[in-house]
């Protein structure tokens, strides 16, 4: 007896056709979500329509605000008054020094006197008629202060006795008994030299 056996045609597991899909388009869609930016970046996708320009008010405000900076700046950069001041007045206070230090060191007296308010002079042997002409200065030993500088303090007589001790007198007998301040002024700013009395120290 011959046994006929019958072939059946090859039939995928259940699903299998659909469930290959399924399975494609998960992969496809997981290849798809790990190669996106959001997927490599760790942050959500921004579409266009979230990103912006500035707007011409801000730009303005922008550029109003570092124009202000920007003249602050240059105005403090340049201003070298308080420079000036002080080297006009550092060379005042010198030529003080420089009198006490003569009368210390001589038998005469010497002294500073303001003469106007823009000149004055050293002068020496207790008179103010005799002045010490400094190298660089006229020969009649008037000091002029720089275009713009003037004394405020008016005239006054500022000798140094044997001691040092500042005098309100040329010849360097009246000993003065309170502080003397000469103030410079220039282009409307003012530094003060103060003499101390008894001691002829100046600060």
């Amino acid at each position: 007896m011959t046994t006929h056996t019958t072939q059946h045609p090859f039939q995928p597991p259940q699903g299998g056709h659909a469930a290959s899909r399924v399975a494609d388009g998960r992969h496809a869609g997981g290849v798809a979500t790990l190669s996106s930016p959001a997927a490599r970046t760790g942050r959500p996708a921004r579409g266009k329509t979230g990103q912006r320009g500035f707007t011409m008010i801000e730009v303005v405000a922008v550029l109003v605000i570092m124009a202000i900076i920007i003249a602050v700046a240059t105005e403090r950069f340049f201003d070298q008054t308080p420079a000036e001041l002080g080297g006009i007045t550092a060379s005042v206070r010198s030529h003080l020094r420089y009198a006490r230090t003569l009368s210390m060191n001589n038998d005469d007296i010497f002294g500073v006197q303001i003469i106007s308010t823009t000149t004055y002079a050293i002068f020496r042997n207790g008179n103010t008629g005799t002045r010490v002409v400094l190298p660089g200065e006229p020969g009649t030993g008037i000091i002029t202060l720089e275009a713009g500088a003037t004394f405020t303090t008016g005239a006054t007589i500022i000798s140094f006795d044997a001691w040092g001790r500042p005098c309100s007198n040329a010849a360097g007998t009246t000993l003065r008994t309170a502080n003397t301040t000469v103030t410079v002024s220039y282009l409307g700013q003012t530094e003060n030299i103060v003499v101390v009395r008894n001691t002829g120290f100046l600060q």
